[in-house]
C-alpha cells in the first residue's frame, strides 16, 4: 500500500466523512465496508514500514496546511506539530485495535481533531462583538448590510431585552428573537435552541452573535460530549435549512469543523476575523 493511496483513505474516511454522515443523515456504509474489508488490515500491515511515517507526516503537514489558513497563522510550535502527529497515531492505534468498531474509531477521530482546532482558535481572547454593545455595532460587527434586512430576521440568542429585536422592530422589519432569559411575547420566544422548530425556508436573515455557536464550540472543549455535539450540530443544520433561498446566517464565532463539511453546491461559507483570535461567518443558502 503506497503513501498516497494510504493518504487518500485515511483522510475520505476519517477526516470528517463519518462526522459529515452524521450531521447529514448519510448513509457511511461505503466506508465502513471498505474499512472492514480491506483497508484495516492494509493500514496495520504499514505501520511498521517506512510508508507509515511518509503517512503521518503528509496528514500532519496537511492539516497544519489547513489550519494555517483557516487562522491566518505562519508558524508553528515543535509541540503544537507533535500534538498534531499524535493525533494520527492515536487514530492508527485505534484502527489496530480490533475491538473497535469503525464507526467508535471516525467519532473518537473526529473528536480529537475537532477539540485541537477549537482550542488552538479559542484561545482566552473574546471576540469584540458582545451584547453589551448596540445593535447597530452589533450588526456592523458581522457584516450584515442594510440591503440584507428583509423578510423574516431572526436573532438567536437574542438576550432577555431582546435589544436588535427591538431595535429592527423600529425599522418596521419583521424581527424575532428566541433566549431562554427572555418572556414569551409576539416578537420573543423563551425557548432552547437545541429544541426549538425551525421550519424549513422560513428565514431571509438569521444572527446569533457569541451565542449559539460560542456554547457550541465551549461544549465540545469543556466536556468532550459527543452526544452533546451531535445535537448541536443537528440543530446547527435545521437552522442553516430555515434560511430561505439567497438567506444568510451571520454569527461568531467560526465554527470551522462543521463549515467545512458543508456542500458547496447548497451553502456558501465566509469568514474573516473579528481580531486575531476569532473568526466569524456569514453563510448564504444557494439552493
Amino acid at each position: 500500500m503506497n503513501t498516497d493511496e494510504l493518504y487518500t483513505y485515511i483522510l475520505t474516511a476519517f477526516e470528517g466523512k463519518s462526522f459529515e454522515n452524521i450531521i447529514l443523515k448519510k448513509n457511511n456504509s461505503e466506508y465502513k465496508n471498505s474499512f472492514e474489508d480491506e483497508y484495516r488490515d492494509k493500514i496495520i500491515e504499514a505501520m511498521n514500514t517506512e510508508e507509515y511515517s511518509k503517512v503521518m507526516n503528509k496528514l500532519a503537514k496537511s492539516f497544519l496546511t489547513n489550519l494555517a489558513k483557516g487562522t491566518n497563522s505562519s508558524k508553528f510550535t515543535k509541540k503544537q506539530c507533535d500534538d498534531i502527529l499524535d493525533i494520527y497515531h492515536k487514530l492508527v492505534e485505534n484502527i489496530a485495535n480490533r475491538d473497535l468498531s469503525y464507526e467508535k474509531i471516525a467519532l473518537d477521530h473526529f473528536t480529537n481533531v475537532r477539540n485541537y482546532i477549537n482550542a488552538y482558535t479559542s484561545g482566552e481572547a473574546q471576540a469584540s462583538a458582545t451584547t453589551e454593545y448596540s445593535p447597530e455595532f452589533v450588526l456592523s460587527i458581522l457584516d450584515v448590510e442594510k440591503s440584507e434586512l428583509n423578510g423574516k430576521i431572526l436573532d438567536i440568542g437574542c438576550g432577555k431585552n431582546g435589544a436588535l429585536v427591538k431595535y429592527l422592530r423600529n425599522q418596521n422589519l419583521e424581527a424575532y428573537g428566541i433566549d431562554m432569559e427572555c418572556e414569551d411575547s409576539e416578537t420573543l420566544e423563551q425557548e432552547d435552541w437545541l429544541v426549538k422548530e425551525y421550519p424549513s425556508d422560513m428565514y431571509n436573515v438569521i444572527i446569533s452573535n457569541l451565542t449559539f455557536t460560542k456554547h457550541f464550540n465551549e461544549a465540545n472543549l469543556e466536556e468532550q460530549n459527543d452526544q452533546e455535539c451531535i445535537e448541536y450540530a443537528q440543530a446547527y443544520m435545521k437552522i442553516l435549512n430555515s434560511l430561505k433561498v439567497g438567506g444568510k446566517w451571520h454569527y461568531v464565532p467560526a465554527v470551522t469543523f462543521i463549515e467545512e463539511l458543508l456542500p458547496e453546491d447548497k451553502f456558501e461559507v465566509k469568514n474573516s476575523f473579528v481580531n486575531e483570535n476569532v473568526m466569524k461567518t456569514t453563510i448564504t443558502k444557494l439552493k
